[in-house]
């Protein structure tokens, strides 16, 4: 896992194709909203009263250390304590690599690059992060129950029925992923034979070319992901603090927009008065994460800039407004967030360079 995370040239080509999308994607914002300017967005962002715009920069760091903890709390119950500063560029790492890359495929690989320099093996590394990815899973799962429950009405009121069938798509594919990881739990036997006969129709329809990398491939896969789980099937109280701490890092990350909303909400005139209840806000936000699943672009960018706009139209009828709200709340939880863990994971980098030239020149 941790020889494909740091190839360079795969990152310098994942980060051109990142930032070709996100300029694709702001000329089409500025160009088609008459009225629209980066002024307005910096009109915007001066009129949000300062304490909700510390609390969602807060939360924008609280969504990386929830990660790097869950990972500590799985880390040391198979014997590792590595202090909060490591579990915290590990996490930088995953959110890094996972923005820049399509459907997220380079954060855990990224994660394991840095957990194996820091002697963890990479069997338990491997552990580590499956059972992790899975309690992430698990946790978006509980929430859109929780969204769907306490706010159905909002995800039907939705004027786009683009929007609604990428809600459902993306929860689909998680619930996919956790049912299988669930199935894997249960009979990696039975999966490697779904998996086997899907593949083998997928080579005789010619979408499949080779099969047997393939199979190699997928066998490997359910393999690892059944020995991590037997390796923390006993650690009961560091899985459940681990799904709680995994739907803590997705509340946090939802709490941006809600806090940026709010504290426009009492200064700007296009908004202030507008009585939105706090519970229909997270469920809109949530709506927006949960849609963003369905794209397998890098940061999904493009995509929720598309859905933002479409699922807070139910709140927020002026365009211009609408769109800084849009471009303020992407730029923490995404954008800022992004340059933030890169910035971490690079100090990180850094630091293990130095220290590896120290032990080989000590050597």
């Amino acid at each position: 896992m941790h020889k494909k995370g740091m190839n360079l040239k795969k990152q310098v080509l994942n980060v051109c194709v990142l930032a070709a999308l996100i300029g694709v994607t702001f000329f089409v914002i500025f160009n088609n909203n008459d009225g629209f300017s980066f002024s307005s967005v910096q009109d915007f962002v001066n009129d949000i009263q300062l304490p909700f715009l510390l609390g969602a920069f807060a939360c924008m760091v609280m969504n990386i250390g929830f990660k790097g903890i869950s990972i500590g709390v799985l880390s040391r119950a198979l014997g590792y304590r590595r202090s909060l500063a490591r579990n915290y560029a590990y996490a930088s790492a995953d959110i890094y690599f996972s923005a820049i890359t399509p459907s997220a495929t380079g954060g855990q690989p990224a994660s394991a690059y840095y957990m194996v320099k820091d002697d963890i093996p990479i069997s338990h590394t491997t552990a580590i992060l499956s059972v992790n990815l899975f309690m992430y899973t698990a946790s978006l799962i509980v929430l859109a129950l929780i969204t769907f429950l306490v706010r159905p009405s909002l995800f039907l009121n939705l004027e786009s029925w683009v929007v609604q069938a990428c809600i459902i798509i993306g929860l689909l594919v998680q619930l996919l992923l956790l049912s299988l990881y669930l199935m894997i739990m249960i009979s990696e036997k039975a999966v490697i034979k779904i998996a086997t006969w899907l593949v083998n129709l997928l080579a005789l329809l010619h979408i499949v070319k080779h099969k047997r990398e393939y199979l190699g491939r997928i066998n490997a896969s359910v393999k690892r992901f059944k020995a991590s789980v037997i390796l923390l099937k006993n650690q009961k109280k560091a899985l459940a603090a681990s799904l709680l701490l995994n739907f803590a890092e997705r509340i946090a990350y939802i709490s941006i927009g809600v806090l940026v909303f709010y504290g426009a909400l009492y200064n700007i005139p296009g908004l202030a008065g507008t009585s939105v209840n706090v519970l229909d806000v997270y469920a809109l936000e949530a709506y927006c994460w949960f849609g963003a699943y369905c794209v397998p672009l890098p940061g999904a960018v493009g995509a929720s800039e598309a859905i933002f706009n479409s699922v807070f139209a139910m709140i927020i009828s002026n365009r211009v407004l609408l769109n800084a709200t849009m471009v303020t709340t992407r730029g923490i939880n995404f954008y800022i967030t992004m340059i933030f863990a890169g910035i971490i994971t690079l100090v990180h980098h850094i630091g293990v360079k130095v220290r590896e030239h120290k032990q080989q020149t000590a050597a």
